[in-house]
C-alpha cells in the first residue's frame, strides 16, 4: 500500500473525514464557481483515495497513475453523478429521513474506514521488516471480546441469526490488529480456516446502544467476506446535528471508554418501515 510511512489509522481517519465532508455538500445549492471547485474536490479526492489505498501489485499502471485516471474520469462524469445524487437525496426525504446528507456522509465515512481495514488485512509483510505497531497482531482486549460476544449471542427465544454460529466460532480465535490504545474501533484478524458467515458482506443486524457522559452511542459489527472485520463505536441512529459532532469529539477524547456489557441495550433490526 502506498504512503506506508504515515500510520494507517491516521490516513484512514483523514480519508473518511474528506469523504464525509464532501457528502455533506448539496451540489444543487452551489453557484458556477463553487460548483467547479466542488467537482474538482470530488475528482481529486477520488483519485487520491484510490492511489493511497492501492498496492503496487494490484495497480493497472501504478497507484499514482491509476488515481489520476480515476480522478479525470470522475470529473467527466460529474453531471451524471450529481443527477444520481439528487435522486438519492430526494428519495430519502420522501421516506421521512430529515437529514439525508448527514446519513450519506456517515455511510461514506464508514465505508472508507472499512475499505482501509480490508486493505490492511490484505497487505503482505515484507520479509525482514518489523511490523508497525498499528498493524501488529495482539490479543483481543477482553472488553471488546465481551461486547462482540453480546452482539453475537444466541437469542433466548426464536431462531439464531444466519451466520451467527460461524462468527461466534471465529471470535474464539480472533485477534486485534488495530491501534494499541483503546479507541472506538477494533480491526479483527481471523484464521482463514474458519467457516464463513452468510451473507458474507453486511453490517451485523444487532447493535448495542448506550449512553456515555450524555452522548448516545452504539456498538456495531462489520462482516467482510464472511469474517469478523471491524468493531466500532459510532453516534447512535437518530442522533443529529451538533450532537453528532459532540459525540465524535467524545469518541476521540480521553474521557471515552468502552462500555460494560450491562450498560448495553441490545437493538435488533426489523422490517418495520
Amino acid at each position: 500500500m502506498t504512503s506506508s510511512s504515515i500510520a494507517l489509522p491516521f490516513r484512514s481517519a483523514a480519508a473518511a473525514a474528506v469523504v464525509g465532508g464532501l457528502s455533506l455538500i448539496e451540489p444543487r445549492a452551489l453557484g458556477p464557481w463553487s460548483r467547479a471547485a466542488y467537482r474538482t474536490g470530488v475528482a481529486g479526492a477520488s483519485g487520491l483515495l484510490l492511489a493511497d489505498s492501492t498496492r503496487d501489485q494490484d495497480a493497472i499502471l501504478s497507484p499514482g497513475l491509476d488515481g489520476a485516471l480515476l480522478g479525470a474520469a470522475t470529473l467527466g462524469l460529474m453531471d451524471l453523478s450529481e443527477h444520481l445524487d439528487a435522486q438519492i437525496v430526494d428519495a430519502m426525504r420522501r421516506r421521512g429521513i430529515s437529514r439525508p446528507r448527514l446519513v450519506l456522509a456517515a455511510l461514506g465515512a464508514a465505508g472508507t474506514v472499512a475499505m482501509y481495514a480490508l486493505e490492511a488485512r490484505r497487505a503482505p509483510q515484507d520479509p525482514g521488516v518489523e511490523p508497525a505497531d498499528d498493524d501488529e497482531e495482539r490479543e483481543l482486549p477482553a472488553p471488546v471480546r465481551e461486547l462482540v460476544a453480546l452482539l453475537l449471542a444466541a437469542p433466548e427465544e426464536g431462531a439464531d441469526l444466519p451466520g451467527a454460529p460461524a462468527l461466534r466460532a471465529q471470535l474464539s480465535r480472533a485477534r486485534d490488529h488495530g491501534p494499541a490504545e483503546q479507541t472506538g474501533e477494533v480491526w479483527f484478524s481471523v484464521p482463514d480456516t474458519y467457516e464463513r458467515a452468510v451473507p458474507r458482506y453486511q453490517t451485523w443486524p444487532v447493535r448495542g446502544v448506550f449512553t456515555q457522559r450524555g452522548h448516545r452511542l452504539q456498538a456495531e459489527l462489520q462482516i467482510d467476506d464472511g469474517q469478523l472485520s471491524m468493531f466500532s463505536i459510532l453516534p447512535a441512529d437518530g442522533v443529529e446535528g451538533d450532537a453528532v459532532d459532540a459525540a465524535l469529539e467524545h469518541l476521540a477524547g480521553p474521557e471515552f471508554s468502552l462500555p460494560a456489557p450491562e450498560e448495553i441495550e441490545i437493538v435488533h433490526e426489523n422490517a418495520a418501515p
